[in-house]
């Protein structure tokens, strides 16, 4: 799955900074190969990701990879979804 550049996400999965589960975030940069530091072992280390801003009082940008992050469905979306469900079930006989 990708993410464009101003997408709206939802943070999940964090490897360290756990309170930020179920955070809002937007996309700041696209996926490209990024060095950063892993907190959980202390080493730099170089994986694909985004540059995601985290929408808190901090509004701290980190690195998500793309297994960190879902993205957010808008209700239009949803419903378009649940309306195409609902045409394709067949119709009971009774």
């Amino acid at each position: 799955m990708t993410f464009k550049v101003g997408e709206l996400v939802i943070m999940q999965n964090a490897s360290y900074y756990t309170e930020w589960n179920g955070a809002l975030g937007v996309v700041v940069s696209p996926l490209a190969p990024r060095t950063s530091m892993d907190l959980l072992s202390m080493q730099y280390r170089t994986n694909a990701s985004y540059r995601v801003k985290v929408l808190t009082r901090d509004g701290i940008v980190v690195d998500a990879r793309p297994h960190q992050i879902r993205r957010l469905h808008g209700p239009d979306e949803a419903t378009t979804q649940s309306r195409q469900r609902d045409r394709s079930a067949p119709a009971g006989i009774f």
